[in-house]
């Protein structure tokens, strides 16, 4: 993990920790700074990029060629509830759209600190529900990070207002605990070359605001996972949030819930983000595929006489 590429990014994070912390820089300083750094990403071939407002919010379809209709992602960008869109994270997303030879739809969502929670599971059900309401079924409900916990808030609210079920859910690195309560949080601060734990509490408290932070919607990992779809969970070895991971899959496998849980030796946060240069996250990715891939299928008229009989 030392090519040029992993140190442009770690420079490029501090430059954004010291605009936090020293000058109090304003958020949309920060979002300019994330727009610029998804350059140094590899934009895959045979996958389009199209761009539209999806419920109300700025979004764009990732079609890779020759994809199946019988399964379509939903991606929730990450970026800690203050960063991040389906601009930044796009190459991630059409890789992974191609991996998995499904249509992905990208969203940003609304952003900390000028819409902290619960405005970002708000949009997150509305784009959800429009999904179902345009008649796609089988959605497989994916994020990284910040979106990886909205995700997991996003599961919730389906079971609670007995919305169409989700197929499954994949998460990269995902952000489950913002009261900050894993040991990885202090014990893996010096091997993180990202986050640090000063950081994690700046954005948390950004997000949730005066909101208690045990909250399920907001730290997932204190929620009931029961009636979750199967999931896959991705983490690195060199994350402060390790633990984030690591612990929800195991309330995941108590609650019955299918998981599959990949640790990758010396990976930082998110290193999928970097398909196409290292070889690790193109490794990650083509998992990614393949657990989607092996995804069983429903048909509406199934799904609907299952939450009938529930």
């Amino acid at each position: 993990m030392q090519s040029i590429q992993i140190l442009t990014i770690k420079t490029f994070i501090n430059v954004v920790r010291e605009a936090l912390f020293v000058y109090k820089t304003e958020a949309n300083t920060v979002r300019v700074a994330f727009e610029r750094i998804s350059n140094i990403t590899k934009y895959p071939r045979f996958v389009k990029k199209e761009e539209l407002k999806y419920a109300g919010l700025p979004a764009a379809w990732f079609t890779p060629e020759g994809y199946g209709k019988s399964k379509t992602i939903l991606y929730l960008p990450g970026g800690g509830y203050v960063v991040g869109s389906y601009n930044t994270h796009r190459a991630l997303i059409a890789r992974i759209a191609r991996a998995s030879g499904c249509r992905a739809l990208g969203v940003t969502y609304r952003k900390a600190p000028e819409n902290p929670y619960p405005a970002a599971v708000e949009d997150a059900v509305a784009v959800y529900k429009q999904m179902v309401a345009d008649g796609f079924e089988n959605i497989i409900i994916m994020g990284d990070s910040a979106g990886g916990g909205l995700s997991l808030a996003l599961l919730q609210i389906i079971r609670e207002q007995n919305l169409q079920k989700a197929a499954g859910c994949v998460l990269l690195s995902p952000w489950t605990d913002l009261t900050m309560s894993g040991d990885s949080i202090i014990t893996k601060k010096n091997v993180d070359p990202l986050i640090t734990p000063q950081l994690i509490e700046i954005f948390a408290k950004r997000y949730y605001e005066d909101t208690d932070p045990t909250n399920p919607l907001i730290s997932p990992l204190f929620a009931d996972l029961t009636g979750f779809p199967p999931t896959l969970i991705q983490v690195g070895t060199n994350e402060v949030l390790m633990d984030d991971s690591s612990r929800l899959a195991q309330k995941m496998s108590k609650a019955g819930v299918t998981v599959q849980l990949e640790i990758y030796n010396d990976m930082m946060h998110v290193w999928q983000y970097l398909g196409g240069i290292v070889p690790e996250a193109n490794k990650a990715i083509d998992e990614i595929g393949e657990f989607i891939k092996s995804i069983s299928t429903t048909k509406k008229s199934e799904m609907q006489s299952k939450i009938e009989v529930e």
